[in-house]
């Protein structure tokens, strides 16, 4: 029988409300930038901040089969899939979506491998000595 079961249960249920918060910031972040004149770079990179960060949290506090990954494995794939869904915004897009305004920067992709970085940190930090699977620790 573990007994670091019921905190442990705890930790990562903390992540998994950090994750939710974090991905429900963006969205008055995104209404202050369209809002106001509030154009600067920090509004313009908090979802390329926000997005990943909240992601990966949500991943590794989930019971499902991501769970048994990593939390670096579990970084690595959010990492990949949010530079992607950056590089995407340059593709020609069809029909109805033409109009609509998509930005490309370097500075979100910064931003959002920077974020990955970071919130891995922070996961491991907040896991503790949890023995993660497959992580010696």
């Amino acid at each position: 029988m573990n007994v670091n079961a019921p905190h442990a249960s705890r930790e990562r249920h903390t992540l998994g409300y950090a994750g939710a918060v974090l991905l429900l910031l963006i969205i008055p972040v995104k209404l202050l930038r369209y809002s106001s004149a509030a154009g600067s770079v920090a509004v313009g990179v908090a979802p390329s901040l926000l997005g990943p960060s909240g992601l990966l949290f949500l991943l590794l506090a989930s019971p499902g089969r991501l769970s048994r990954l990593t939390v670096t494995r579990t970084a690595l794939l959010v990492g990949a899939i949010s530079v992607g869904l950056e590089f995407v915004q340059l593709l020609p897009r069809p029909g109805i979506l033409q109009g609509v305004r998509y930005t490309f920067d370097v500075l979100d992709v910064l931003a959002t491998l920077a974020a990955v970085g970071v919130s891995s940190v922070i996961a491991k930090v907040v896991l503790g000595g949890q023995r993660v699977a497959g992580e010696a620790g």
